[in-house]
């Protein structure tokens, strides 16, 4: 067993916009706690935790990493993710390991896109958050109107428990202590304002506070994790990451004040599917039955697939005996590694409210349950709200005979990274790859090729859908004869409408064998074939209710191919006759621009069939436009914005639904359509 305990434990997220100084923070904090004999840099490639060779030419995090360290007895495990808007699902892919979130701001660029949207994020998930403001070296800041702008987008609850002294060169406690000089502010003050807030939380501690009793470390201890769990406080801590300034005081307060895994928040599981599911109470105990989340899976050079996972309750050991999820068979873990960046070390336990990781087990996925008691079979992970990768590439080999390794080597990234997918397209037969931007998928394109796999790019065709507008019927007589024993098979159908996204729904309301029962699925697999291969355009027919009703059949000549060909061709009846139209997806976005911008952005929105639903002003001069727009007008948006705002604009992007598309255009997509002859 580890020599510390599960209340030893503190897990951390860092998390922020890019150039923020995540990683130099990482290595900095690894450094102050002994943990290394050097200090890491991201600038020469020597950092701890940026270690991939994509990584270190690029000179910024592209995968999370993860790191631990001691400090005054405690065990700190570091979770460093990337701060690019098109990497943020690998960031947010990991909250659900940590305790508490270290939101990291660049004192000079104060809140930017990824800070606001992770932001919210935490909020979402009820997660304890502290602000990091690091750079406090950078010259030219205004570390007061920083702080009121983090409180004005982030609310009065954000309230620094240090502050920078001696002209960014030091800091001075503001909660354990109440005297000393700082470079802006009131010590004094800043101390008043965390106990109000803090007291809040305890109506004994409170009434103590205002009858002039100090409260004890202990206390404000118990009280400080509440609040932050609550949301009621969000310590602001100053660094400068580089120089080490701050770095030990922020060691000091994740373990001396923020919440240890037993007092955090528990993480949203539930037991059993559906409307069956029911949330699943568990204790961050090593006596319990073993619950671990696999939040991350890695491939490493040397022992292949890396599963990485938090223990929520129990241990898993070398020797444990795991499920996972509702599997029946059993695995052996064989060894169970703490991270500490590249470097994977041997431990004998991971305890409940720690991280560790397991290799060479090629069944695990991200979100596989792992546990010891099939009492535990049907626990389910909390639900991830991940943005929806929509920015998409056709790729093909450039060398013949690369089909397999890359399409192996595609399926090993879709699992390492919860917002990049692979799609066969059954219609234009293209291998297509979707990410949240051209960078994401400019940087899974260089690791093919690190990996000595080359491709060729180009737009993918948009996934329209097809559908129905009006009820109507359908009938088709299919009749062969061929010398020998025919083919025989009538189908009578109606269809109507359905509600987006209910797909195809087929009801079988034959009666009196007018349609042998043998036969009803032939009939069944004839709608699904024509729903996948369309009518208007060759995309899939969706939102349809099928109603078989009637029919013929022949005793010697009725087949099942003849009846699945009847079923196909009586629903391509009705679909031509129920007004039948093209859906587009329509995306959400929110694109954050420069103030003076707003108009050329809104006016080039419109321009491209978007609908501008608001615009938020922000500090700093920003703001944000929200807006829907068809995805086949802004599919090349990071370019034309880029090109708009100089640079300085970002956007994200999900899918909302799918409309109609417009009739014009519909009659373009359709004249470019080349079906191949139907064979009777």
């Amino acid at each position: 067993m580890p020599s510390y305990s599960t209340a030893d434990i503190r897990n951390v997220i860092l998390v922020g916009h890019g150039g923020s100084g995540k990683t130099t923070l990482a290595d900095a904090m690894l450094f102050a706690a002994g943990a290394v004999n050097r200090k890491g840099s991201v600038v020469d490639g020597s950092s701890f935790s940026d270690f991939e060779k994509e990584e270190k030419e690029h000179k910024h995090s592209i995968y999370p990493s993860f790191l631990h360290l001691d400090h005054q007895g405690k065990r700190i495990n570091i979770i460093d993710t990337p701060g690019s808007t098109d990497l943020i699902g690998q960031a947010l892919g990991c909250l659900v390991a940590a305790d508490t979130a270290l939101l990291t701001v660049n004192a000079q660029s104060g809140i930017e896109v990824v800070t606001r949207r992770i932001f919210e994020a935490l909020k979402e998930q009820g997660m304890a958050r502290a602000i990091v403001v690091n750079r406090i070296d950078l010259p030219d800041i205004d570390l007061e109107q920083l702080v009121s702008r983090l409180r004005e987008g982030f609310g009065p609850e954000c309230l620094p428990i240090n502050l920078p002294t001696g002209g960014g060169k030091g800091v001075v406690d503001c909660l354990l202590n109440s005297e000393g000089s700082a470079d802006f502010g009131s010590v004094a003050d800043a101390h008043s304002a965390l106990m109000d807030q803090i007291v809040e939380m305890d109506e004994a501690l409170m009434e103590k506070y205002l009858g002039g009793e100090q409260p004890t470390e202990q206390d404000i201890h118990a009280a400080l994790g509440k609040a932050m769990n609550a949301g009621h406080l969000v310590p602001i801590c100053f660094t400068d990451a580089k120089n080490g300034v701050g770095v030990n005081e922020l060691l000091d307060a994740i373990v001396r004040h923020f919440p240890n895994p037993q007092e955090a928040n528990q993480r949203a599981f539930v037991i059993g599917e559906g409307e069956q599911a029911k949330p699943f109470p568990y204790r961050q105990d090593v006596s319990g039955p073993l619950l671990a989340h696999v939040f991350k899976v890695m491939t490493d050079p040397f022992i292949g697939k890396l599963a990485v996972f938090r223990v929520h309750q129990g241990k898993a050991t070398g020797q444990t005996q795991v499920f996972l999820g509702t599997s029946k068979k059993s695995i052996k873990l064989g060894h169970v590694f703490n991270l500490q960046g590249k470097d994977h070390r041997e431990t004998d336990a991971v305890i409940a409210g720690d991280i560790g990781a397991v290799a060479k087990i090629d069944e695990i996925r991200v979100g596989d349950i792992l546990h010891d008691d099939h009492a535990l079979d049907d626990v389910r992970p909390p639900k991830q709200n991940l943005p929806t990768p929509m920015y998409g590439l056709a790729v093909s080999p450039k060398a013949r005979g690369d089909e397999q390794k890359i399409s192996g080597a595609l399926q090993k990234i879709t699992e390492e990274d919860p917002t990049f997918r692979v799609v066969m397209d059954r219609q234009t037969k293209e291998l297509v790859i979707y990410g949240l931007g051209e960078l994401h998928l400019r940087l899974v394109l260089e690791r093919l090729k690190n990996r000595g796999l080359e491709v060729e790019t180009k737009p993918p065709k948009i996934a329209y859908k097809e559908t129905v507008t009006a009820k109507a019927e359908g009938h088709h007589r299919h009749k062969k004869q061929t010398g020998g024993a025919g083919q025989f098979g009538e189908v009578y159908l109606r269809i109507e409408p359905l509600e987006r996204g209910k797909g195809i729904e087929f009801v079988d309301e034959v009666f009196g064998g007018a349609i042998p029962n043998q036969f009803i699925p032939a009939v069944e697999k004839g709608v699904r074939d024509l729903a996948d291969q369309g009518v208007l355009a060759g995309y899939p027919i969706e939102d349809v209710r099928v109603i078989v009703y009637d029919g013929k059949s022949h005793p010697v000549d009725s087949k099942e191919v003849a009846f699945r060909t009847a079923g196909k061709m009586a629903f391509k009846d009705a679909v031509l006759k129920a007004r039948p139209v093209l859906l587009e997806p329509i995306v959400n976005m929110q694109v954050t621009v420069p103030e003076d911008k707003v108009g050329a952005i809104t006016g080039d929105l419109s321009g491209k069939r978007g609908r501008i639903q608001g615009t938020d002003m922000l500090p700093g001069g920003m703001a944000v436009v929200t807006a829907q727009a068809p995805l086949s007008e802004v599919m090349q948006y990071q370019s034309q914005l880029k090109s708009v705002t100089g640079g300085q604009g970002s956007f994200s992007m999900e899918l909302s639904h799918y409309d109609p598309v417009p009739p014009h255009i519909q009659q373009q997509i359709q004249a470019a359509y080349k079906p191949k002859a139907e064979e009777e």
